[in-house]
């Protein structure tokens, strides 16, 4: 009971790190500091552009979480979010080689397990993997850089979610971007275009485009996996 514990202990410090990373990257790169989950555990800007603490109720995201906005609409920002991207596995992994060989050393079970978690965790994130509705941290990295076809998927991902954060809304996001998600044969890439134009029709009023998306969307919603159900949901 004891090691599951600290186990479990060493999991949370080790994503906190890793989100970290990814955060601290951003901040060097004069992005500003969005959301944190670690756990149960949250600190989110609200919408007073203060920084807030709550507790997580989506257990699909207490693997770990980090966010960092653009404070401006720079077509440079696409190129340091890629920077961004690597800032979580890069941390892991330097934090963990430095536990590791002190807790070998030491012989000490805590500092192992806080050296092949965060180790394990920054490799595994680099792989080329999907995770829910994106993927993995090294996957889009790839995408970014693989053909036109998947950067262009991965770039309008990111204008789409930069644009809508930075707004406020979707109203005045570029649909052709929604367009080449709804068009890519990845089902879980046409779930969220389709969740993307169902925000744009609903911040422009457009009832009887939402109600369309709306209803594609509930039936997509079993063909994709739940976390993203859950993560973009639709009003009722």
């Amino acid at each position: 009971m004891t090691f599951i514990l600290l186990s479990l202990f060493c999991f949370i410090i080790s994503s906190a790190v890793h989100e970290l990373g990814h955060i601290l990257s951003g901040l060097m790169q004069r992005f500003k500091f969005y959301w944190l989950v670690v756990g149960p555990f949250g600190l989110k800007r609200d919408e007073n552009d203060k920084i807030v603490f709550y507790f997580e109720k989506d257990v699909s995201l207490w693997g770990g979480l980090g966010a960092v906005i653009p404070t401006d609409d720079n077509v440079d920002n696409y190129k340091k979010f890629g920077r961004i991207l690597l800032g979580g596995p890069m941390a892991s992994i330097i934090f963990g080689v430095i536990c590791l060989p002190i807790g070998l050393i030491e012989n000490n079970t805590f500092l192992i397990l806080l050296g092949v978690m965060p180790i394990s965790m920054g490799i595994v994130s680099l792989m080329p993997l999907r995770n829910g509705a994106f993927y993995t941290d090294g996957g889009r990295w790839l995408r970014m850089h693989k053909t036109e076809k998947t950067k262009a998927v991965e770039v309008a991902i990111w204008n789409l979610t930069q644009n809508a954060i930075i707004q406020g809304n979707y109203a005045n996001v570029n649909f052709d971007e929604i367009k080449i998600l709804i068009n890519d044969e990845d089902i879980r890439t046409k779930y969220l275009g389709h969740y993307y134009a169902y925000c744009f029709y609903k911040d422009n009023e457009n009832r009887l485009n939402s109600e369309k998306e709306k209803a594609e969307l509930e039936r997509m919603k079993g063909k994709v996996p739940k976390q993203m159900v859950s993560m973009f949901s639709v009003d009722n």
